[in-house]
């Protein structure tokens, strides 16, 4: 039976991973050549010949590799290496890991194999040549006797023409030597590794692959099982370089690294962070190797037929041990080996969390002390993470001890034991209520810091208009459903107001947004007084019926005065901007809210007005104290109407800003310190 070596071809599959796995094969055919050889000083070079530049170009402006030439001193091709190339899957090298289908990787990305072969075989020395093509297979040219007594093995991988993986070959001869390096770090720790040179060009020095390993310490080696199956641990580490950030942990069969290697920080967090090791940081690189790979890898060698969890195999996996399984125990040989690194991981986690809890979430304030509850979650999480672990916590803690006080009032006797135990179960709640208080003053530093914001002119000298200012007193919320104004910001100016429901404005919805809606609220007032202002907005302890007090308030954008409608004359009070709203509550029959329920305004309930403007001029100033108006010590002003039960007030934004941070300052000091 004859198989085309095309059709083999066309069944490798080669990623945008595997730029380089044709250049492992090749270079590791010439490794196992030169174990085979009794040559002293074994040595493989390495020619990269550049083509065109990528379809991308990249930043250094390297080109992509055309042709690849690797040479050695091994004992070369002689007839029974020949032999073993010509025959697909064959089995003469198996004892070295070769599967006999490296060539056909090499055709799967490269137009052709040249291969030149000075050998000796017997006594006598010999020079072999052929090519070796998908189309065409292996092409013989010479075979002849040699007067050149030199061991000599040319390999030339021509044109790569493999677009997966094409512009990935653009890579600097620095950034081959590393991939180099660690594929080959097997060889190196087991003292098989010949001098490996690799250049671009004969009159630019190269590098010698041997001297990276240098930097690299051996640490420990390591043996551990999973399940039957035994594994073998290379603990190396390298001083921390440049921008890379984490320990890898390489998987290898048969000698060699197969895949992309794994964040170890991916599988165990605490290995986020580098070693610190006299006070330099270092990075883990671990060689796992094992029978059990060598068995299960890929025929192309570019990963595992091993599933990656232990949940959710399919079928033809379902008997195998997972990388998941073996990773848990590799980071605990890790964990072992560091347990210093762990214990520090651990403690910059715990600050870390605490941190997180102080500046970002306050509601969680009662767990950042308590290092045991803390320890139960993952180190060095991004913050989303961070907020689904704490919440959870919470969440479970605050409904346990709930769950606690609600048995013992049902079911407890009252001993004296029972009740020191509800004694610290009664702390604990009071613990997770600050948190509830902390969350929510948290929000309200926000608001207040928002205003003040809102206050300052933009890069234009623009200022905020008030439907900004609406939105934060109070949030439109506009849709095409019922509007809801049932939650706001009143406590800016005056915390009596926090339990106030939205009754109406004087503006429809549409008019106080630019979204469209086709609701309006049910009251609308259409004064053309001029000094009006547009948008007074009303609220009362009830949102209908007889109400027991109300509030109105107005106010105009930052950045504007009052007397914006009328800049020569300042003759007018400020209950011209409330007051009439409040009459039209009073005199108008059958008033109704938003959602066209009734309310019922008498003479004797409670009204509060507010007017808040950016300036107050002098001139408006003197006109008002002499219409009975009064200043206040802190800088605002007020008017009492006692046959009506009103009391207005009147304040600049900066009053209002001022007022508000200082009645918070008590609480923001206490809940958000440290």
């Amino acid at each position: 039976m004859v198989v085309p070596a095309s059709y083999i071809v066309e069944t490798v599959d080669l990623t945008s991973n595997d730029a380089l796995l044709p250049l492992f094969e090749s270079l590791v055919n010439s490794i196992i050549s030169l174990h085979q050889s009794n040559v002293v000083d074994k040595e493989i070079q390495i020619k990269i010949v550049r083509g065109d530049l990528p379809f991308q170009t990249n930043i250094e402006n390297i080109p992509t590799i055309q042709s690849i030439i690797i040479t050695d001193n091994g004992i070369g091709f002689n007839e029974s290496n020949y032999r073993s190339f010509e025959t697909p899957f064959s089995k003469t090298n198996k004892d070295f890991g070769c599967k006999g289908i490296g060539r056909f990787t090499v055709m799967a990305a490269f137009n052709s194999i040249k291969v030149r072969s000075n050998y000796m075989e017997g006594s006598v020395w010999k020079y072999r040549e052929f090519s070796c093509d998908a189309e065409n297979e292996i092409k013989p040219v010479t075979l002849e006797l040699s007067e050149n007594q030199e061991w000599k093995t040319t390999v030339e991988l021509r044109d790569c023409f493999n677009p997966i993986i094409k512009d990935n070959t653009a890579l600097s001869l620095e950034a081959i030597s590393n991939e180099i390096m660690h594929h080959c770090l097997i060889y190196y720790l087991s003292d098989e590794l010949p001098k490996i040179t690799i250049f671009e060009s004969e009159e630019k020095k190269g590098e010698i692959i041997n001297e990276l390993y240098q930097r690299v310490s051996k640490d420990n080696e390591r043996v551990f099982k999973v399940g039957n199956q035994s594994f073998r641990a290379y603990i190396t580490k390298v001083a921390k370089e440049g921008n890379r950030r984490n320990h890898y942990a390489y998987y290898c069969a048969n000698s060699r690294v197969v895949g992309q290697p794994k964040n170890i920080g991916k599988i165990n967090s605490l290995f986020n962070y580098p070693l610190l090791i006299n006070g330099k940081p270092y990075l883990l690189e671990v060689y796992v190797v094992s029978e059990y790979f060598n068995k299960n890898v890929y025929k192309a060698r570019n990963g595992f037929a091993i599933p990656l969890e232990k949940e959710n195999q399919i079928f033809e996996f379902s008997n195998k041990i997972s990388f998941e399984e073996i990773e848990e125990e590799l980071v605990k040989i890790l964990e072992e080996e560091y347990d210093d690194h762990v214990r520090d991981s651990k403690e910059k986690s715990q600050t870390e969390l605490q941190n997180y809890i102080y500046d970002k979430a306050p509601r969680f304030r009662s767990l950042a002390k308590n290092k045991e509850l803390l320890s139960t979650i993952p180190p060095n999480l991004p913050d989303d993470k961070k907020e689904e672990f704490l919440y959870k916590i919470s969440f479970n803690a605050r409904r346990n001890v709930e769950k606690n006080i609600q048995e013992f009032i049902d079911n407890k006797q009252i001993t004296e034991e029972s009740i020191e135990i509800i004694k610290n179960d009664l702390r604990d709640k009071t613990a997770y209520d600050v948190d509830s208080l902390a969350d929510y003053m948290m929000r309200r530093k926000a608001i207040i810091r928002l205003f003040e914001k809102f206050l300052e002119a933009d890069i234009d000298g623009k200022y905020k208009l008030e439907a900004d200012i609406h939105n934060l007193i109070f949030p439109m919320g506009i849709t095409n459903n019922d509007v809801d104004y049932e939650t706001h910001n009143l406590w800016l100016l005056d915390e009596r107001f926090l339990m106030y429901k939205f009754v109406a404005s004087d503006k429809s919805i549409t008019s106080m947004s630019q979204k469209k809606s086709s609701k309006e609220p049910d009251l609308l007032l259409l004064d053309e007084n001029p000094l009006m202002f547009d948008n007074p907005i009303g609220f009362a302890d009830k949102s209908n019926g007889d109400v027991g007090s109300m509030v109105i308030f107005e106010f105009k954008r930052p950045g504007n005065i009052a007397h914006q409608k009328n800049k020569t004359d300042y003759r007018w009070e400020f209950s011209l901007l409330v007051e009439p709203y409040f009459d039209d509550f009073l005199y108008s029959p059958d008033k109704k809210n938003y959602k066209g329920k009734q309310v019922i305004l008498k003479k004797e309930t409670p009204k509060f007005g507010y007017i808040i403007i950016d300036v107050i001029p002098p001139q408006l100033e003197q006109y008002n104290l002499d219409k009975g108006w009064n200043k206040t010590p802190f800088g605002s002003y007020y008017k009492m109407e006692p046959n009506k039960n009103m009391h207005l007030e009147v304040m600049t934004f900066t009053k209002l800003l001022e007022f508000a941070t200082s009645r918070h300052s008590p609480f923001f000091d206490r809940l958000f310190s440290v």
